[in-house]
């Protein structure tokens, strides 16, 4: 069984577009939720264009911004104590509710007790 793709790229006119399906026209994304939408609705998995997704973080935000904006200040602050630690029990049941839509394409998930490698490397960026 071969992977299904979602095409990622940038135009040369600047904006970006998604390609799910061969007898589909390409349809502009602009911003994470436009992505995660066409993934979500054709089962795909993202490949992007060398550069394109660090281009398309630059201009809308990392995909972890907005489920890090959902968090409680507490939360927050509890996670960037120990960013590469297992997750403080005192917010387990905030991130179980949190992460309950998120389908995890992105990275963000939960491995046992500890966050992806992709989400440590997000909450250490947001200490300091």
């Amino acid at each position: 069984m071969s992977e299904r793709l979602l095409e990622l790229a940038r135009l040369a006119d600047g904006s970006f577009v998604a390609t799910f399906a061969d007898d589909q026209p390409p349809a502009v994304v602009t911003r994470w939720a436009d992505i995660r939408r066409l993934r979500a609705r054709h089962r795909l998995n993202d490949h992007w264009a060398t550069g394109d997704r660090e281009a398309f973080i630059a201009e809308h935000g990392h995909p972890f911004d907005d489920w890090w904006a959902s968090l409680s200040p507490a939360a927050q602050e509890a996670l960037k104590a120990d960013p590469r630690g297992p997750i403080p029990p005192g917010i387990a049941v905030e991130l179980k509710r949190s992460l309950r839509h998120e389908p995890g394409r992105d990275g963000l998930r939960v491995e046992g007790s500890f966050f992806t490698e992709l989400v440590r490397d997000y909450i250490s960026s947001k200490v300091g």
